[in-house]
């Protein structure tokens, strides 16, 4: 009966698992999407163009300083931040992936080791009934 019991957390700890599992390759589709957007809109930080026809002096520079800043902050998020984000959630995956194998050789073992206890029941069975 314990052994049932065990099989049974075993088999519920498998389920939430691989529910885990669908969930962060769902999230890491979902954020390789928003990766491309955000990589999209990266060529927005330069528009307007400044020119001196367009605007010029100690304003303008100061503008245009600013968004050097901005481009590089926007290229350490697109670059390392999300690399370091996918780093984590591949990681997070192979171990889920893992720990989901291991579930299953452990719930083999387990209705194995039943299986036999159930066999060994009934050949007891058996022989009280012929004596």
């Amino acid at each position: 009966m314990i052994d049932t019991i065990y099989l049974n957390l075993m088999k519920g700890a498998l389920t939430g698992k691989k529910e885990d599992l669908k969930e962060l390759k769902k999230c890491k589709k979902d954020l390789k999407t928003k990766h491309q957007e955000f990589t999209d809109w990266k060529k927005n930080i330069k528009k307007p163009g400044l020119s001196s026809t367009t605007w010029q002096g100690s304003l303008a520079d100061s503008f245009k300083s600013a968004r050097n800043k901005m481009k590089t902050e926007y290229n350490n998020i697109e670059g390392k931040q999300f690399d370091e984000l996918f780093k984590k959630i591949n990681k997070a995956i192979s171990s889920l992936e893992s720990d989901i194998q291991s579930l299953k050789e452990d719930i083999h073992s387990q209705e194995k080791k039943i299986e036999k206890q159930e066999k060994l029941q009934k050949e007891k069975e058996k022989n009280k009934a012929h004596h």
